[in-house]
C-alpha cells in the first residue's frame, strides 16, 4: 500500500466537499429570497442575473435593479392592495362605507334611522369594551380576601416574623459555652 496514494485520495475527496460546500453557500442567499418572496408576495421570483452569475459577480448593475428586487422580496403597496380583499384594512366606524361589499353590521343598520342607528353602535362599542377590550387589556382587581383568608394569612405572616426574630437572636449561653470550652482550657500548651 502507498501512503501518498491514500492521503492524496483524501485530500482530493476533501477538496472536491470543499468546493460543494462553497458553491452552496453562494447560492444559499439566493434560494433564501427566493423562498422568501414566494412566502411574502405568493408568487415566484425570477433571479436577477446580478445575484445568480458567478460568485465575482455579487455587484447590482444599477440601483434600478436592486430597487425592483427588493420592491419584489418586501413586496409593496400595489402587491398588498392586489393580495386579496380580505387583507386590506376596514375602517372601524361601520357607518363608513368601504369599497368591498357592505358588512353584516351595515346592511342592518342601513334601514335605521340615524338615531337608531347611533343607539346600535353606542351598544357595540360598550360591548366591544365590556367582552374584549378591558377583560384583555387592563390589569385584573384585585378581590377582597375572605374574613378567614385574611386571618390565616395574618398568622401566616406572624409566624414569618416570629422565625426571623429566632434567626437574629443569639444562642443560648450553654450552647455557647460548650462551643468555647475547648478554647478556655486550652492545658499546658497554651
Amino acid at each position: 500500500m502507498d501512503d501518498t496514494g491514500i492521503l492524496g485520495g483524501t485530500l482530493n475527496q476533501l477538496g472536491q466537499i470543499v468546493k460543494q460546500t462553497g458553491k452552496q453557500v453562494v447560492k444559499l442567499p439566493e434560494e433564501m429570497a427566493k423562498d422568501a418572496a414566494g412566502q411574502i408576495g405568493g408568487q415566484k421570483m425570477v433571479a436577477s442575473p446580478a445575484v445568480s452569475g458567478d460568485p465575482e459577480q455579487q455587484q447590482w448593475k444599477s440601483d434600478e435593479e436592486r430597487i425592483k428586487f427588493l420592491k419584489g422580496l418586501y413586496g409593496s403597496k400595489d402587491q398588498v392592495s392586489s393580495l386579496s380583499p380580505d387583507a386590506k384594512k376596514t375602517s372601524a366606524n361601520p357607518l363608513v362605507s368601504s369599497k368591498d361589499k357592505p358588512s353584516e353590521l351595515q346592511e342592518q343598520i342601513k334601514t335605521k334611522s340615524p338615531e337608531e342607528q347611533k343607539k346600535i353602535i353606542e351598544l357595540r362599542n360598550q360591548l366591544h369594551q365590556e367582552n374584549y377590550y378591558n377583560p384583555t387589556f387592563s390589569l385584573p382587581k384585585k378581590q377582597e380576601e375572605r374574613p378567614a383568608e385574611k386571618i390565616e394569612n395574618e398568622k401566616k405572616k406572624e409566624l414569618q416574623d416570629l422565625q426571623k426574630k429566632d434567626e437574629k437572636a443569639p444562642p443560648p449561653l450553654a450552647v455557647v459555652r460548650e462551643q468555647n470550652k475547648m478554647e478556655m482550657f486550652r492545658g499546658v500548651a497554651g
